[in-house]
């Protein structure tokens, strides 16, 4: 009883003119009133000037169906929202996605005091719902100086928050919840006294922390049983002018967990580092800890000698997945850690020169870019909801009279590594050779499994063919061009024309096809189990497992087996390594049954990423441009 009168005089104290959850002024693209309450499972819009599919960020809520069955993105436009909100624990799998911190704005001014209020009624927004993005926004509370004024107040689990801005004074952002992870990643927090204070364990990763006044920053209530607490890894902790007497934390309960690693602080951090709240007890029952703090606030040597320093083994504890870890550590409904996944930056032009030019002594970067071309830089082709897919196209300057066939590029990198950047020589080289030509990015291992490279390459595909008047694209003459990952992806993909299968989930009514109409396969295996492949722990990991364990997803993902009479014409170009041409014979062969043109290249010595240097580079372009023109001109 005494919850349900608690919650009814919030409802009755709320001032007139607030916009919360309970409010619903729903309205349609076409400015119509309607209900929609707990209907939508698709993206929606939110935007002040009428140009999307609700005013208030509080009518998307209401509209939001609970328990979603597939992940879907909110977006906020640009606009100072002046909205109290409550995401219940209904709403789970959404990205709230803004404008950027500076254009995106939610604000509120409710504090401790007014109209009865206590600290955890005073939040700008509270987060009940799991497995919530939050990206590119600022949440504010703009009550001042007034006492406790809560602008984030977060308890569901798996929530992430990607740059972000928290605004406020004293008591900005409960991060609570004793089972309750949360991730801030570049974020921006500031305040005046505990500012960052609650039970839940919270990654903080490259985050500012600017201290408006001399206080402290954390106030942890970790339960005893929580292993971690609090993390902040690669932060930069600031302060205003004047501020000169800031503490790293204070314990709010007995167990408190503050770990601050790779941290820099600036002189405004006392000495000692951490206060004990006058209670000495807390001394032996709280976990303060630092490892490799920098800057003129990192005295290790004057910290409080109830406080840590961690060795180099106990600070490499302290990864995403041991501070999440657990049963509960689940992949969330894009197939990848909740908590964001570690890009694999080991690929590149500059290590694959390091790696190949002590036994390829002739090798050279590729020296003279071509000229003659325009391109049209990072466009996106598909949202994800957490990000955006991007792709780069060149066109040659000179205007054809008629449309130009079209090559889209697949880069390489192990299906784990590489980006489209890889493929833009190469891209650039053909261009001016009278072709349409695309590279893309795509999702990897580390990311997500097989089939969803496949489903990104498709749907870049798609994308070039809906806007093929752009470039000037002749879309019934588009091939497809990879090398060993991105060649193994590309022959799957053109030798699954029209296969459903291998589409992504959700298709548009009326979207155009996926099919390309030739292949460029360079060093790219065409079966992952045969006698001539050696494929293990990185297809392994792409494909979700060892053959033993799914030996079906290995077959579907091998080219090899999907070869019909729907297959299109194919280059192969070879390095020397057998290796990277497993199951090429028999596909050849396959072929050949359907009466479908192939043709073998091969160098005698080379590096395998031969595509990539000279003096390989010049007579690959070659090849390729002289078969599409025994197909295309």
């Amino acid at each position: 009883m005494k919850v349900k009168i608690h919650l009814l005089l919030m409802i009755l104290l709320l001032p007139i003119g607030a916009v919360t959850a309970q409010q619903v002024h729903s309205y349609s693209k076409d400015g119509k009133l309607i209900n929609l309450k707990g209907k939508l499972q698709q993206d929606i819009v939110v935007a002040k000037d009428g140009s999307g599919d609700f005013l208030f960020i509080a009518d998307a809520l209401e509209a939001i169906r609970v328990y979603l069955p597939k992940p879907i993105t909110v977006y906020i436009k640009e606009g100072i929202y002046k909205e109290k909100l409550l995401i219940p624990g209904t709403i789970s799998n959404v990205t709230f996605k803004g404008d950027g911190p500076e254009k995106t704005i939610i604000s509120y001014d409710d504090h401790t005091g007014k109209n009865f209020m206590d600290t955890f009624d005073s939040y700008t927004l509270m987060v009940l719902g799991n497995s919530l993005i939050f990206r590119d926004m600022t949440i504010q509370n703009t009550a001042g100086s007034v006492g406790q004024a809560v602008a984030l107040h977060a308890e569901g689990d798996r929530l992430l928050f990607e740059n972000c801005h928290f605004r406020g004074d004293q008591d900005t952002m409960f991060a609570s919840g004793e089972n309750s992870r949360q991730v801030y990643r570049d974020c921006y927090i500031e305040g005046t006294t505990d500012f960052i204070f609650g039970s839940a364990t919270a990654l903080f990763d490259n985050c500012e922390i600017y201290s408006k006044s001399n206080s402290f920053i954390t106030a942890a209530s970790t339960p005893e049983w929580v292993e971690y607490g609090y993390v902040f890894k690669n932060c930069h902790l600031t302060a205003a002018e004047g501020v000169d007497k800031v503490y790293l934390g204070r314990p709010w309960r007995d167990f408190a967990k503050t770990v601050f690693i790779d941290c820099q602080l600036e002189d405004h951090i006392v000495e000692t580092g951490w206060d004990f709240w006058g209670r000495p007890n807390a001394k032996e029952t709280t976990y303060y800890a630092e490892y490799g703090s920098s800057g003129p606030g990192a005295n290790s040597a004057e910290r409080a000698d109830w406080a840590h320093q961690l060795s180099v083994i106990e600070a490499e504890g302290y990864t995403a997945p041991m501070i999440f870890g657990g049963d509960l550590s689940v992949n969330n409904a894009y197939g990848f850690p909740w908590y964001g996944y570690q890009k694999d930056s080991t690929y590149t032009l500059s290590s694959s020169y390091d790696k190949y030019r002590k036994n390829f002594p002739e090798l050279k970067p590729i020296s003279k870019e071509a000229d003659g071309i325009d391109d049209f830089l990072a466009i996106e082709y598909k949202s994800l909801g957490y990000r955006e897919l991007k792709m780069d196209v060149f066109a040659p300057k000179t205007k054809a009279n008629v449309a130009l066939p079209g090559i889209l590029l697949v880069h390489g990198g192990g299906w784990r590594s590489g980006d489209r950047s890889l493929q833009l020589p190469l891209a650039k080289a053909l261009a001016s050779r009278g072709y349409i030509t695309a590279v893309m990015d795509y999702r990897l291992s580390l990311e997500a499994p097989f089939p969803a490279g496949v489903h990104d390459v498709k749907e870049s595909i798609r994308w070039l063919k809906e806007h093929a008047d752009r470039f000037g694209l002749d879309s019934s003459r588009i091939a497809i061009l990879g090398g060993s990952a991105g060649g193994q992806l590309a022959a799957l993909v053109a030798y699954t024309n029209g296969m459903e299968m291998y589409e992504a989930y959700s298709q548009r009514k009326g979207a155009a096809s996926t099919d390309v109409h030739a292949l460029i396969n360079m060093d790219g295996v065409m079966a992952f189990h045969h006698s001539e492949s050696e494929e293990g722990e990185m297809a392994a990991q792409w494909l979700g497992g060892t053959y033993e364990e799914i030996p079906e997803i290995w077959e579907a993902a091998s080219a090899l087996h999907q070869i019909s009479e729907k297959a299109v014409p194919s280059l192969f170009i070879n390095s020397q390594y057998p290796r990277f041409h497993a199951g090429q014979d028999d596909a050849i062969a396959l072929l050949d049954g359907y009466e479908i043109y192939s043709q073998v290249e091969e160098y005698s010595s080379s590096p395998h990423p031969f595509w990539l240097f000279e003096p390989w580079f010049g007579s690959t372009v070659n090849w390729v441009d002289e078969f599409l023109i025994q197909l295309f001109k």
